[in-house]
C-alpha cells in the first residue's frame, strides 16, 4: 500500500478556476456508475465511458481488492481517454503546456485535509478504511497531475461556475443518489469549511432518522450497516428497499413480486409523474427525513443559500421530488419565519442542472484552481 501524502494545506484559487480553460480528464466514481470524460476548454463535458461501479454490491470481497479494482479502472480510463480524446484535450487559447490534469470525484467520506478515505457505504458497505487513492494514482502514473475530491465537494465546486449561484456568500450542494451528502462552500473563495481534526463536513445521510408509513414506524438498515439513518429511507437504495417491502397496491406498483430494482424505480417514477395518490404519499414519506435535516440546517446556518439539489433520485423524479421536499419543509417549518412567509424555502432549495454531469464538471473546476506542482486532495 502506498504511504499517505503529507497533509495538504490548501491552495485552491476560485479566480484561477473560473479563468482557466485548460482541458481536464474527469472521472466520477459513484455508487452505481463509474464515468470518465473530459471537461473541455469551452466548459462542456464530453463523457467517453460509463461502467457499472466497482463496489461491494457487484464485487463482494475484501475492501483492499475493491480499492485495487477502482485504481485499475481509473488508470485504464485515463489511458483510454488520452488515446481516443485528443481533440477534446486540446488546450484552450493562452493555456500553458503541462502534464495532463486528471481529476477524480469519489463517492466516499474523505478527510479533505489529507485525502484519506474513511469509508463509503455505496462502495465498501459497512467497512471503514484508511486509504489514500491520490498517492496510489500518482505512483501508478507519475507523469500526470492528479486531484481527488469527495463527490459532493465536487458538486460544490461546480457551483462556482454556475451563473445561477451568487458569486458572494455561501451556497450548498446536496446530492440524493445511491447515498446522501451535503456540502457548503464560500462562493467568492471556493473554501469548503471542514472539521479541523477530521476534515469532514455534511455527511447527513448518516444522521439518525425515522419513517412512518400509514401511521406505523418502519425500521430500515443503512448501507453503512447502521439502522435508521436518513439514507436508509431517503437515498436511492433506501427507496428501493421500501418499494420491495410495501405492497404494490400501496403505491401503484407491480402486483406480482419479482421486479428488479430498475423496474421498481421506473414504475415508482411513472406513478409519481401520473400523480398516483399512494405514490405521492410514499414520496412525501421518503423526503420527510431529509426535510427535517434541512430545516435544522436552515435554523442554525441561515446564510447558506441556495442549496442546490442533484443526484439520480432528484433527476429521476424531477419536479415532483422538489415539490414534495418543499411540502415537508413547510410542514416542519421554521419558528417565527414560515408562519409569516410560507414560501420561504422556495427560492432557497432549488434543483441543479439535470444533466448529471455536476460531479465531473466540479472535479475539473477544482483541478483548474490548484497550483501545478503536486498531488492534491480535497
Amino acid at each position: 500500500m502506498t504511504a499517505p501524502p503529507a497533509p495538504y494545506d490548501g491552495g485552491f484559487c476560485a479566480d484561477l478556476a473560473r479563468g482557466s480553460r485548460r482541458p481536464v480528464v474527469v472521472l466520477d466514481l459513484g455508487g452505481t456508475w463509474f464515468r470518465a470524460g473530459v471537461l473541455r476548454a469551452d466548459d462542456t463535458v464530453a463523457v467517453f465511458r460509463r461502467d457499472p461501479a466497482v463496489g461491494a454490491r457487484t464485487r463482494p470481497g475484501p475492501v483492499r481488492a475493491l480499492q485495487d479494482g477502482i485504481v485499475d479502472w481509473l488508470v485504464g480510463a485515463v489511458d483510454a481517454i488520452l488515446r481516443e480524446g485528443a481533440t477534446a484535450l486540446a488546450a484552450g487559447p493562452g493555456e500553458p503546456p503541462g502534464p495532463p490534469l486528471c481529476a477524480v470525484s469519489l463517492g466516499a467520506a474523505m478527510n479533505g485535509t489529507t485525502g484519506e478515505v474513511r469509508g463509503s457505504a455505496p462502495l465498501f458497505g459497512s467497512a471503514t478504511t484508511s486509504w489514500w487513492p491520490a498517492a496510489e494514482l500518482a505512483a501508478r502514473r507519475p507523469g500526470f497531475r492528479w486531484s481527488v475530491v469527495n463527490d459532493v465537494s465536487a458538486l460544490a465546486y461546480a457551483l462556482l461556475t454556475d451563473p445561477a449561484v451568487p458569486a458572494h456568500g455561501r451556497a450548498a450542494a446536496l446530492t440524493v443518489s445511491t447515498g446522501i451528502a451535503y456540502r457548503t462552500i464560500e462562493t467568492a473563495t471556493g473554501r469548503i469549511p471542514l472539521d479541523a481534526r477530521h476534515g469532514l463536513q455534511g455527511e447527513i445521510g448518516h444522521l439518525p432518522s425515522r419513517l412512518d408509513w400509514e401511521g406505523v414506524p418502519l425500521s430500515a438498515r443503512c448501507d453503512c450497516g447502521a439502522p435508521d439513518h436518513v439514507a436508509a429511507y431517503s437515498s436511492g437504495s433506501g427507496i428501493v428497499g421500501l418499494l420491495r417491502r410495501l405492497p404494490g397496491s400501496a403505491w401503484g406498483g407491480p402486483a406480482e413480486p419479482g421486479a428488479d430494482d430498475r423496474g421498481l424505480t421506473d414504475a415508482f417514477g411513472a406513478r409519481v409523474a401520473d400523480g398516483h395518490p399512494g405514490a405521492l404519499r410514499l414520496l412525501d414519506a421518503v423526503t420527510r427525513p431529509l426535510a427535517e435535516v434541512l430545516t435544522t440546517q436552515a435554523t442554525l446556518d441561515p446564510e447558506v443559500t441556495p442549496t442546490v439539489l442533484t443526484g439520480g433520485v432528484v433527476d429521476g423524479l424531477g419536479d415532483p421530488y422538489l415539490h414534495s421536499l418543499l411540502r415537508n419543509l413547510a410542514r416542519t417549518g421554521l419558528y417565527g419565519i414560515t408562519d409569516r412567509d410560507p414560501d420561504h424555502f422556495a427560492g432557497r432549495i432549488v434543483r441543479g442542472r439535470p444533466d448529471g454531469l455536476g460531479a465531473l464538471r466540479g472535479a475539473g473546476v477544482h483541478a483548474r484552481g490548484l497550483p501545478n506542482e503536486r498531488v492534491h486532495t480535497a
